[in-house]
């Protein structure tokens, strides 16, 4: 029934990818809270993901493609953020995705993460998408490839703070302090889908744009 729900559901999607790294009992868990209802998401549905670097090749990059599988033609934004920079585990395949599975995706932000994987030819398959409009690298290592030979317009580089940007992101730090809280709390394996209209460890979307 939830499958089929999702497929008749219009409304744009929202993906927040939150990665932490500690020794904390349960970090290894993976959580998923999806948003539903309330006055900010009537028009749009919204995703927090949050998982641990530290087990992305292990345990959660298959549980992401996933989720992401399921409302791939309706995801319009993608945010994965990691704080402070670790070593390069996000694979090339998840911006191929994106590029090809996601046909409305408009806008994607990365911060602090180390870029290694991507190739040219993905950053290509990115420049070529007919909907994307910004593709915001914040702070992140190793990310010459997308400004090789100018090979992806909708390119922004930030290498500080710029203003504006958490009113148009969320405040993902504050997020990410509640994740990491939540996690340290619990000591079991597995995945967590929390179906909630007002998510409790989630960035404030008020000030977020249509």
């Amino acid at each position: 029934m939830a499958s089929e729900a999702n497929k008749q559901d219009t409304r744009p999607v929202w993906v927040y990818v939150i990665l932490r790294k500690n020794h904390c009992s349960g970090h290894e868990k993976m959580s998923v809270n999806v948003s539903f209802d309330g006055p900010i998401f009537w028009n749009r549905q919204v995703i927090y993901i949050y998982c641990c670097s530290c087990h992305f090749d292990e345990k959660h990059e298959t549980a992401l493609m996933k989720i992401l599988a399921k409302f791939e033609s309706r995801v319009e934004r993608v945010c994965l953020v990691d704080k402070p920079v670790d070593y390069p585990f996000l694979p090339d395949s998840l911006f191929s995705y994106m590029a090809n599975k996601m046909p409305k995706l408009q806008f994607i932000y990365l911060r602090e993460l180390d870029l290694e994987k991507i190739n040219r030819g993905t950053v290509a398959e990115l420049a070529s998408h007919k909907n994307l409009k910004k593709f915001i690298v914040h702070s992140c290592r190793n990310y010459e490839v997308f400004e090789d030979f100018r090979n992806l317009p909708q390119l922004l580089v930030v290498k500080g703070e710029i203003f504006g940007l958490k009113a148009m992101l969320g405040d993902l730090d504050a997020a990410d302090m509640a994740a990491s809280s939540a996690s340290s709390s619990g000591a079991s394996n597995g995945t967590d889908i929390a179906q909630s209209p007002h998510p409790v460890d989630q960035p404030p979307l008020s000030v977020l744009g249509p």
